[in-house]
């Protein structure tokens, strides 16, 4: 019987992988081909809608309990449920996201098979332990804004096999802080894909540069504080092992913003359509490397659904905020309008890691407060709306118990999740938060 119910079990993993893979291909065809008489898009709403219905009996417990605070959210906010012509509008909205996880996936396939990023590996094992935290945080910010938790792997397997429990705790923290810190300025992470669902393309973009000063700030203050006996040509040394990838990265970078002011598409269509060309490009190049890629994003897209259901079923949530007129949320915007402008700026990273460390994923309270501070009642600069959902969503996922950047740091490393997502971190995002907020609101006070 056991047997029985683990080829059954297969087989509906292998069904849902099927259905994820038209979707990502109907969520490509989209980009290219947004006319309403594609009946890909059609295609790929029934198939990624498929894919969630498949994968929900498989989330792990602390994935579930967010889904029900999802629905429940959805009764509370809305006066009555969706109809089937509007449900298939919002998996229009989500099939974007159907494209974007997995490319993400492919992106981590093929960078672990990357020459340069071996060869950074290896200089990153030949740091002193006294100050290597400081290259894994470093590290783990360059990669992760491009590879995001792909980067977690590769910073894992830096570390010698022998290191103690205190050392591998603050290798884990130090690569969280360094990949969750680069969200506030990289367009690859799925937080620059739901601001700009509600921001537009300029702001968005502009609200990037912004961060990419906060995020070096954050940087040095952070390591400075974790590793007070840390000189410069520590700190120098630390930075050396990126020189085999920086030159990657750059292009990679360059192309996609390139592609994206280019030919007018929002920066997630832009991925999603630039990185498998490289990648392909890539794979035509390194033949014997292909077979990995693929086999690994395919497994990528097995296991790591989670995420997908969540962000999908927030954001169709937050479509439907957007298309309703939810009395509760009319009562929150009316209760929040007599907060002055420079409060705001510094309420939403502030809530989004506070509802985090209780348990609650970014993705839900972004998507209520964006929605929310977006709408016509409030007077805000968009750019710096942005800039503060992208703090909140790097400090609430730097310290969360259901983060899946604490979950991946705690199987790699071996360090309890509690451990990770309420030790030093937790300091760190409290301050963070209200920091970042605070200088953005002062920013907002220069620009008015």
């Amino acid at each position: 019987m056991t047997n029985i119910a683990t080829k059954i079990i297969k087989i509906f993993i292998n069904i849902r992988l099927f259905f994820f893979f038209v979707s990502w291909f109907a969520a490509i065809c989209s980009i290219l081909w947004s006319d309403k008489q594609n009946f890909l898009i059609e295609l790929g709403v029934y198939a990624f809608g498929f894919f969630i219905v498949l994968a929900l009996p498989f989330l792990r417990k602390q994935n579930m309990l967010i889904i029900v605070i999802l629905l429940l959210s959805m009764f509370l906010l809305f006066p009555r449920l969706p109809n089937l012509e509007e449900i298939f509008e919002g998996g229009k909205f989500i099939l974007i996201f159907a494209g974007l996880i997995p490319t993400m996936g492919l992106v981590k396939a093929a960078a672990k098979q990357n020459q340069n990023v071996k060869k950074t590996q290896v200089l990153l094992n030949k740091l002193p332990p006294h100050y290597s935290t400081s290259g894994l945080q470093i590290t783990g910010h360059v990669f992760g804004a491009i590879i995001n938790t792909g980067v977690f792997p590769i910073l894992a397997a830096s570390i010698p096999q022998s290191s103690n429990y205190f050392f591998r705790k603050a290798s884990a923290e130090a690569a969280i802080r360094g990949m969750s810190s680069s969200a506030i300025w990289s367009p690859f992470f799925v937080a620059f894909a739901v601001g700009q669902t509600y921001i537009d393309s300029t702001s968005a973009w502009l609200a990037l540069a912004i961060g990419l000063g906060i995020a070096l700030i954050y940087s040095i203050t952070s390591i400075l504080v974790t590793n007070p006996n840390i000189n410069f040509n520590a700190f120098i040394k630390s930075l050396e092992c990126l020189k085999p990838i920086l030159p990657q990265l750059s292009f990679i970078v360059i192309l996609i913003v390139g592609s994206a002011i280019f030919f007018n598409l929002p920066a997630i269509s832009a991925v999603i359509l630039t990185m498998p060309i490289l990648i392909t490009i890539f794979c035509l190049t390194e033949h014997r490397v292909t077979a990995k890629i693929i086999s690994d994003t395919s497994s990528s897209m097995r296991n790591n659904v989670d995420d997908v259901v969540i962000i999908s079923l927030a954001m169709f949530i937050g479509y439907f905020v957007t298309k309703n007129d939810s009395s509760i949320l009319n009562v929150l915007i009316v209760n929040l309008k007599s907060l002055p402008d420079w409060s705001i700026l510094i309420l939403i990273p502030f809530f989004m890691t506070i509802f985090s460390i209780f348990g609650i994923h970014p993705v839900i309270t972004s998507t209520l407060l964006l929605t929310t501070f977006t709408s016509a009642d409030f007077d805000i600069n968009p750019i710096l709306i942005m800039q503060s959902h992208l703090i909140g969503w790097c400090t609430g996922t730097m310290s969360s118990i259901v983060s899946l950047s604490v979950i991946t740091c705690s199987n790699l490393f071996s360090i309890p999740s509690h451990k990770l997502a309420f030790g030093p971190n937790i300091y760190s995002v409290l301050l963070f938060s209200l920091l970042g907020g605070s200088f953005l609101s002062l920013l907002n006070e220069f620009l008015a």
